[in-house]
């Protein structure tokens, strides 16, 4: 490696934890944290690191720092570890932000260390029993050390590509099927990269490519909290706004647009007899059931919470009628979404729809008429009719 390439490559080095750092230091200071906000916040923290220790070797390597071998194996250990641990923390952010029910349990957490300590532990041993096998008598790293150094994040990282991909073609998550491709593909390319970098060419790919990738990850983030509800990750009602106003598109097969506004029946008596944390529940057992209808249809309808338990659905269909069997399969849904829970309370929906013609000022008027439609669904519901 050449002085002068040496020193690019620590610019690029030091670019790459400035911008981790301001990322890192932004996200300390959000409000309302979430579990997966504070594990990309290990990701971030841990490459930092990783790209520290890795500029120490940039300049050994480069002839900038003597090349003493007890430092040079300290410096590559500690390589390896700081990237088993980014690995690590980067398939539990994908699992936890992908709702994986066994990420729950901690033990289960801590079984998906198994790779990345078994790793650590035999690159300590080589190091410290057999020195030779990861650093030759130049002090060059062996395919020894690559294998090591790459085995455990590739198993992370195709484990949770695979699991991505496989997510996607669920038929309820066909609201996030594109962001599940993303998380699949961009570490797979970043892992490329660094494996290209490693084994053929001297560049920084591996650090560009990181860090384009966390950056993505920052954006998608904010722009989950601008438009996803916190509680049940349905559309907001600001994406209703963005999406009525610049994605509905009149249907050109004959279809018509339909807005459904559907509320929970006797939500306070839930809220008031079993708690709000079980009134919560409640709406996310609600939204679970509204999703899996919505999966089902030929058509994939946009879907919102409108604030508190109400819930905003746009179709799109063929006549009144359709809408109409719609409206009952969406209460269906939120039943049977119910009994499956076990919960001991009922859990019933009114529902009222309206047609809308696709015209922008027209929008506010198609709502007031499902708002009405639903009040009288109500009603027929409570007087027993």
């Amino acid at each position: 490696m050449t002085s002068d390439y040496t020193f690019f490559y620590l610019e690029a080095n030091i670019v790459c934890i400035i911008i981790f750092a301001i990322l890192f230091i932004k996200n300390l200071h959000s409000v309302d944290r979430q579990e997966k906000q504070r594990i990309y916040d290990h990701v971030l923290l841990f490459s930092m690191i990783y790209f520290v220790f890795d500029s120490f070797w940039a300049l050994q390597t480069g002839g900038i720092l003597p090349n003493v071998r007890a430092v040079a194996l300290i410096v590559n250990f500690n390589n390896h570890f700081i990237m088993s641990l980014v690995a690590f923390y980067w398939y539990l952010f994908v699992e936890v932000s992908e709702s994986a029910p066994y990420m729950n349990k901690f033990k289960n957490r801590l079984l998906c260390m198994i790779p990345a300590i078994a790793s650590i532990y035999v690159m300590l041993f080589l190091c410290l029993y057999s020195s030779e096998a990861i650093l030759d008598s130049e002090g060059q790293v062996t395919f020894i050390y690559y294998v090591l150094f790459l085995g455990a994040p590739m198993v992370y990282v195709i484990v949770a590509s695979i699991k991505s991909f496989i997510r996607a073609g669920y038929k309820e998550n066909y609201a996030l099927r594109s962001q599940y491709i993303v998380t699949a593909i961009s570490p797979v390319a970043v892992l490329v990269s660094g494996v290209v970098q490693t084994l053929f060419i001297n560049a920084p790919l591996f650090c560009f490519g990181i860090t384009i990738m966390m950056l993505y990850v920052y954006i998608s983030s904010i722009e989950n909290i601008v438009s996803q509800d916190p509680l049940t990750s349905l559309n907001n009602r600001a994406q209703l706004k963005r999406y009525v106003a610049k994605d509905l598109k009149v249907p050109e097969s004959g279809e018509k647009i339909y807005i459904f506004m559907v509320d929970l029946n006797k939500f306070k008596v839930i809220n008031d007899t079993y708690g709000h944390i079980e009134g919560d529940n409640a709406i996310v057992m609600a939204a679970e059931g509204l999703k899996n209808v919505c999966a089902e249809e030929k058509q994939r309808h946009f879907i919102a919470r409108y604030g508190g338990d109400e819930f905003l659905i746009v179709a799109k269909l063929q006549d009144e009628g359709e809408a109409l069997y719609l409206k009952e399969r969406l209460k269906e849904g939120i039943f049977k979404r119910n009994q499956n829970s076990g919960a001991k309370y009922e859990l019933r929906a009114s529902i009222g729809f309206a047609e809308y013609n696709g015209i922008l000022e027209n929008f506010n008027a198609s709502l007031k008429k499902a708002d009405d439609a639903l009040y009288k669904d109500k009603h027929w519901k409570e007087a027993g009719l």
